[in-house]
């Protein structure tokens, strides 16, 4: 009898475990599956914070005629690598770890 009430316990105690797993996947789905209304919301909250195409072209126009660099490009590590007599362009690390030597940069 006590195999059986440990058997039960351990039974029911994995379904517990199966439905909170089941539960949680289900409100990922909902989170993510744009049938809730908070993606409804977001949807409509990015649509009226985009501008006008008009005010695109002004805006791209404006950035256009300035030498300056954008501020989302990223530096960009890679530099000629002198390397066997021969120049690479590589990263400034795998020049480095392969004997070459940095020039120019």
């Amino acid at each position: 009898m006590r195999r059986f009430a440990v058997i039960l316990a351990s039974i029911l105690c994995w379904g517990c475990f199966v439905l909170d797993e089941i539960d949680s996947g289900q409100r990922e789905m909902d989170r993510y599956g744009g049938k809730g209304k908070a993606a409804t919301a977001e949807a409509a909250a990015s649509k009226e914070e985009e501008p006008s195409p008009a005010e695109r072209a002004r805006q791209w126009w404006d950035k256009a005629r300035t030498f300056e660099p954008r501020s989302e490009d990223a530096k960009s590590d890679i530099v000629s690598c002198k390397l066997d007599g021969a120049v690479r362009f590589t990263s400034q690390a795998d020049c480095q770890n392969s004997g070459g030597r940095v020039s120019g940069g």
